[in-house]
């Protein structure tokens, strides 16, 4: 018998196929396959199943190979209506049912309370917050009071305000009615708690934001406290006086420099606060800091897959658990190949980089290309001013995809030296290139540059030679100058670039980009 035929016996001679309770139940499709069965899909998801009162499973759920017959369908879950409907199965039909659950709800009038021994001239500003104190606060009235609407079942209300302890009642939302909820709050005792810093080290030589180590402290009621920086001695080498505490999160700021804008010496400093409240109430806390001028974080060139300058890598690594990302344009006769990289140290004295490069090519393939490279740091010593890594980068592109600044692709061994002053940075860095396959004779790389570090911006020159020991092969110059650029108190660095390249010919290039370091 046709398809047609048969869907229409079903319909005609069986009315109970699929018999709703509710008439929002809608058949998304209705089809004779090789087994029989019924599909359940709800909004929202995970939703009970009952088949004649047996629990079943969640939605989305399916059933396969049912006896043919009628069953009775339940959905439920906490804080929607249930839904009812029976269906029959056939020997070959199949129903996908698409349900959407209707949400059953009910009113809170919520009142918050001062407990009634509390003085009238104590603040009370309290918020109220839905399961967890986390996000916004629901809006009050003046008098604390505020009706929301919520789904049907239990829900958790907190309250916190500055100098009351916090508080929480659990409440049971019915359908259609209102239940009244009142929350009692108890004046808080003094504590001062969760002495947090941005940074355990700290580098005071560090350029605008990440030379600075910010604290975070919290207290729990009004009252004063001295915020006290000391070091190895005793002596207190800062500090910052709260007259008035009246919020609960409190934040200082410390660069590491007396009051003349020369830094602290190297060593451990104790940071110490002490508080108290006008009941004479007492807390103390501390942490200690470490000042150390090896945690040199400043940006660097990183499109060629090693860390430095951009035709010369650099000896400098960052400190452990600091990154850099960034992100740039190139620009000149060969296109306009663009890049992602970033360099991060996962370990103290080791630096990790790896950049993603496009080429888009309207008229041909666009390519891609992809490098990346590990650095050791030997030599870091705070009496001599001279730094000395050592490390190896992996280069490899398809067609049209070699980064035009790179030697190419293959494996590179490369050894910067830096003789340090002040903040100038003179860099020197032989390197063996192997392109592997294509030639196992490596090229010479010789490579130098300059630098100078402010307290917001880098700049500096560069440039190295490709020397190629084939036969007739061109050796390669490029020399360029770039700035990063990171003004304070953000982490973003904005750079710019431009040079030369020589090979059989002079050609030009220039660059910009943008990045994060931290």
């Amino acid at each position: 018998m046709p398809r047609l035929s048969i869907l229409l016996l079903i319909f005609i001679c069986s009315p109970l196929s699929l018999a709703a309770a509710d008439s929002d139940i809608t058949m998304d499709s209705f089809e004779e396959t090789a087994g029989r069965g019924l599909v359940i899909r709800t909004n929202p998801q995970n939703v009970t199943v009952f088949i004649d009162g047996v629990e079943r499973g969640h939605t989305p759920v399916t059933f396969d190979n049912l006896t043919p017959g009628e069953y009775h369908v339940r959905l439920s879950k906490e804080g929607y209506r249930e839904r009812v409907f029976t269906f029959t199965v056939f020997s070959s039909s199949r129903f996908i049912a698409l349900i959407k659950m209707e949400e059953t709800q009910g009113e809170a009038l919520v009142s918050i309370h001062r407990e009634r021994e509390s003085s009238a001239a104590l603040p009370f500003e309290p918020e109220l917050f839905l399961r967890t104190f986390s996000g916004a606060s629901l809006p009050l009235s003046p008098e604390n009071k505020t009706l929301l609407t919520l789904p049907a079942g239990y829900h958790t209300l907190r309250a916190r305000a500055f100098g009351w302890e916090d508080e929480s009642i659990t409440v049971m939302i019915r359908e259609n009615a209102v239940v009244e909820a009142d929350i009692y709050m108890r004046r808080a005792a003094f504590r001062i708690e969760n002495l947090t810093q941005s940074r355990r080290r700290l580098n005071p030589a560090n350029p605008g934001s990440l030379g600075v180590n910010e604290y975070r402290f919290e207290v729990s009621a009004f009252g004063s406290a001295v915020f006290k920086i000391l070091d190895s001695e005793g002596s207190v080498v800062f500090s910052k006086q709260f007259e008035n505490l009246n919020t609960r999160i409190q934040f200082v700021t410390w660069d590491g420099r007396d009051s003349d804008g020369s830094p602290h010496p190297q060593g451990i400093y104790t940071v110490l606060i002490e508080a108290e409240n006008q009941s004479e109430n007492i807390a103390a806390l501390k942490l200690e800091t470490e000042i150390n001028y090896s945690g040199n974080i400043f940006p660097q060139t990183i499109e060629s897959g090693s860390a430095g300058l951009a035709f010369s890598p650099m000896p400098h690594v960052l400190p452990a658990g600091s990154f850099q990302f960034d992100a740039g344009l190139l620009f000149g006769s060969f296109g306009l190949p663009f890049r992602i990289g970033m360099r991060g140290s996962p370990f103290k004295q080791v630096e990790l980089t790896a950049v993603l490069n496009i080429n888009p090519d309207l008229n041909n393939k666009t390519g891609w290309g992809i490098s990346g490279s590990v650095k050791y740091n030997f030599i870091n010593a705070d009496n001599i001013p001279l730094l000395f890594s050592a490390g190896v980068s992996y280069s490899w592109a398809d067609s049209n995809g070699e980064y035009f600044l790179s030697p190419g692709r293959g494996v590179v061994f490369f050894t910067p030296v830096s003789i340090e002053h002040s903040n100038f940075s003179v860099v020197f860095c032989p390197s063996a290139f192997w392109h592997g396959p294509e030639g196992f004779v490596p090229e010479l790389l010789l490579s130098a540059g300059f630098l100078y570090r402010g307290s917001w911006i880098n700049t500096g020159i560069s440039a190295r030679y490709e020397f190629n020991f084939k036969e007739n092969a061109d050796a390669r110059l490029l020399a360029g100058a770039e700035v990063h650029i990171f003004p304070s108190p953000s982490n973003l660095v904005f750079s710019l670039q431009g040079g030369i390249i020589y090979a059989s010919k002079l050609d030009y290039y220039g660059g910009i980009g943008i990045g994060l370091i931290y």
